[in-house]
This record gives C-alpha cells, structure tokens and sequence, in this order.
C-alpha cells in the first residue's frame, strides 16, 4: 500500500469517527433548543459552529479520503456541505445540470477550492462548473494573493520544500491529478482567478495517428 492510499485511510477513518458523536451531541443540542421555550442565542450559537464542524468533516473526507472510481456522490449532497461549510467571506457555487458526480471528480474539486480559499485573503465567491471532462473553478472581484511556491508545485510539479499542515492541499492535488489521469489549467490575475481541471484522454487514443 502506497504512502498517498494510507494516509487517505487515515483521514477517512478520523472523519469517520468523530461524525458519529458530534451527531449525538447536535441530538442532544435539538432536545435542549425543544426544552428551552425562549429560544437560547446561546444554543443557537452553539449549533450553528456544531452544523460547521459536521460539514467540515464531511467536506475532508471527500477531499482527504480515498476516492474509489466506481462510486458516484449527489451533486445535492455536495453542494449541502459546502454550503454549510462556507458560511462567511468565502462561499462555493456549484453550476452543474448532472444529478451526482464520480467521487473522484468531487475530490478533486474539493482539493481546488481548499488551493483556491489560500489564495483569496479577502474571500469570494467560487463558481464550480462540472462537465463530463473538465472541473472549471473559477472567482473574481476579489483580490488574489496566491502562495509563490505552492502554486508553482501545483502547475508545474516544482519541489516545496518545507510542506506546511495548511497547504497540504496543493500536495494532494498534484498527487490526485496524476493518479486519475488529469490535467490543471491555472490563471491568476490581480483579482481573479481561474483553475480547470481536464481529464487526459487514455493512452490509447493519446497515442493514435491523426
């Protein structure tokens, strides 16, 4: 087992287990909001950071876990984490017409929108377009400070170097693309930026005469 495929297992299994008691403590959060007849701000506030956290977890297990090529994710499901992920400055929105997506295709858009919230300080509004061969990430009116060296590994495979736990993501994107065979197109200007992702096609056809 490859070293990329074990800490996939990892990171699946610790999402895992902790969704199932932060579930039990939302349960009980419900019975205490249901008990309370004032309506606590406090309660409410608490729930709010626990529905974070939940599609927080949710959201890394698709990112960080292991992406088996034959399951398939509802679009709905997805853009439901995401939307209760991203509540603040930085907010995701999924343009696509397809029911679900391969779970793949769904980790590999998560990665980019992990790469793309390093690069917007001032947050933004990131547009995922799905089609059958290409992932279009794409954010602007808001300014770009995207990290030198991460962004250079992620386009052209440049050594890091010294890897930090909060640019992981631009490491397992690198990674990604080369085990499912795709391909990243990258554009950053002063305030916007764009980043597609478009599937190699086999060997067989890549290798065919015209």
């Amino acid at each position: 087992m490859s070293a990329p495929d074990l800490t996939a297992l990892v990171s699946a299994r610790l999402c895992h287990d902790l969704i199932s008691p932060m579930g039990a403590i939302g349960n009980g959060l419900e019975l205490m909001q249901l008990a309370s007849a004032s309506g606590s701000p406090e309660l409410a506030l608490v729930n709010d950071s626990l529905a974070n956290a939940l599609a927080k977890l949710r959201f890394y297990r698709i990112a960080f876990g292991p992406a088996d090529p034959q399951a398939r994710l509802s679009r709905d499901e997805v853009e439901a984490i995401t939307d209760a992920m991203y509540t603040g400055r930085f907010t995701v929105g999924w343009e696509a017409a397809a029911a679900d997506l391969p779970r793949s295709a769904a980790r590999l858009a998560c990665l980019a929108l992990l790469c793309l919230e390093k690069c917007l300080p001032m947050g933004g509004h990131v547009r995922v377009d799905l089609e059958p061969d290409r992932i279009r990430l794409a954010v602007d009116g808001r300014r770009t400070a995207p990290p030198p060296r991460l962004w250079e590994h992620l386009r052209d495979g440049t050594p890091i170097g010294e890897l930090k736990p909060d640019g992981v993501q631009f490491a397992l994107l690198r990674q990604a693309l080369a085990d499912t065979r795709h391909r990243i197109e990258m554009t950053v200007e002063e305030s916007a930026a764009e980043i597609g992702i478009i599937a190699d096609p086999p060997p067989e056809l890549a290798e065919a005469p015209f």
